[in-house]
């Protein structure tokens, strides 16, 4: 098993850190342990009770600020209660194994936190594109990063090729264009993608070389950087298309307007 030697920061390991993956450490980082052990927050994380972003902190427990009880062998955990509703609340798990450190459980689980921040994009992704963002996260909390860029990669290739569908007036035949490279594509369609995602067209190729060439560490390494490159993306479309829909009410309503003031 693959030992990273940096240890990430508190809110890090309890939010982005997938169970089981393990890190080394030296006796010298046992301040770094010790914040963990103890940590008593603010997180600011989804609350699945409350529907909604919170504030968490710590329940009570046990504290020692010690070298030798920050460097113990065994399970501990970090308990926190949403500042809202103190029925509400986040359990984590660690092992510490010798010179070793892994997150073993979660309650509520990675997947389920984000499944709530992702709720909002149902309006633009259609249900099976929607399922498959939900798979990406759930096999990214599970440690699986090769599975989630296929899942990943399907969503920016349908975002690609709606916009293209979607063109009253082809500027090229469907044959041509199914056989250009997405980089092609992408300038073909720039005026009619979210700016986000021709500016940061990389993504794709980062996707590809995730799926073909990366190791599952390296593919759950950036997997958080690439998911937030998707939900900007949808972040952009889902704005213009609550534009649209706000300017077509205005019309409507400026239109009845007209109306009665010219039959008056």
């Amino acid at each position: 098993m693959n030992k990273q030697r940096k240890l990430p920061t508190v809110s890090d390991f309890l939010l982005n850190v997938p169970l089981y993956k393990v890190y080394a450490f030296n006796k010298e980082d046992y301040r770094e342990l010790s914040e963990l052990r103890n940590y008593e927050g603010p997180l600011d994380c989804q609350c699945l009770g409350c529907s909604s972003k919170s504030v968490f902190k710590e329940r009570k427990g046990y504290k020692s600020y010690e070298e030798h009880y920050a460097l113990q062998s065994g399970v501990f955990k970090v308990n926190l209660t949403c500042s809202r509703d103190s029925t509400h609340y986040l359990d984590f798990y660690f092992l510490v194994n010798g010179l070793s450190i892994q997150k073993i459980g979660q309650y509520p689980s990675l997947a389920d936190l984000e499944q709530v921040e992702i709720e909002k994009y149902r309006g633009i992704l259609d249900k099976h594109l929607y399922t498959e963002f939900s798979k990406a996260i759930g096999l990214s909390s599970h440690g699986i990063g090769i599975g989630s860029f296929v899942y990943l990669r399907r969503i920016f290739e349908n975002l690609v090729y709606s916009a293209f569908n979607s063109l009253e007036a082809e500027s090229v035949t469907r044959e041509d264009f199914e056989r250009m490279r997405m980089d092609e594509k992408i300038k073909l369609l720039k005026d009619h993608l979210p700016s986000f995602l021709v500016q940061n067209r990389s993504i794709y190729s980062i996707l590809s070389k995730g799926i073909h060439s990366l190791t599952e560490q390296e593919t759950l390494e950036v997997f958080p950087a690439i998911k937030l490159g998707i939900e900007l993306i949808l972040d952009e479309k889902l704005e213009q298309d609550e534009k649209q829909k706000k300017i077509e009410e205005a019309e409507h309503q400026i239109s009845i307007i007209n109306q009665k003031i010219k039959n008056a």
